[in-house]
């Protein structure tokens, strides 16, 4: 397996991140739109001007998984990582972990201290909240019903 990474953003990347997200399953329709906006918003503006910052993971030349973050405004050295997702058929082989560092070396590069991620609290969500568990994360904060009755929002933060 021959991994690459790569920050440029390019037109084709709308219909990988589309592709990416959709076949993970964890995402409701309507989020899906949400992620394919972010990037088409950077195309059209400049990553500079959006900030919203993109990481993608190509193996063999596809590319198979991407990130999405950027700074949380009126703090200093706070990020967000708004999105990250690898395609399910690449799901299980490290390719998650490695963009994921990857990605915190790109935020440390930007003067970035702490990420934070944030999932749903659902059944659904809990391969991602162990995820976010193994790899370092620590559930910070847990926001009862926010999403929806029932569905709370855990935010966990990366010290880097």
């Amino acid at each position: 397996m021959n991994i690459t990474f790569r920050t440029e953003l390019r037109e084709s990347d709308l219909t990988d991140i589309q592709n990416i997200v959709e076949s993970t399953g964890f995402f409701y329709d309507f989020e899906i739109p949400v992620a394919v906006d972010l990037a088409r918003e950077a195309l059209t503006h400049g990553q500079e001007k959006t900030e919203y910052f993109f990481l993608f993971l190509e193996v063999d030349g596809k590319t198979v998984a991407y990130s999405c973050y950027g700074p949380i405004a009126c703090t200093i050295g706070s990020f967000d990582l708004y999105w990250i997702a690898t395609h399910n058929d690449f799901r299980g082989k490290g390719v998650g972990k490695k963009l994921l560092e990857k990605t915190h070396e790109a935020i440390k590069a930007r003067g970035g201290k702490l990420v934070i991620a944030e999932t749903s609290g659902t059944e659904k969500y809990l391969p991602t909240r162990m995820y976010y568990d193994k790899v370092g994360y620590k559930a910070e904060a847990i926001i009862k019903d926010f999403y929806q009755p029932g569905d709370d929002k855990f935010m966990y933060v990366f010290r880097l």
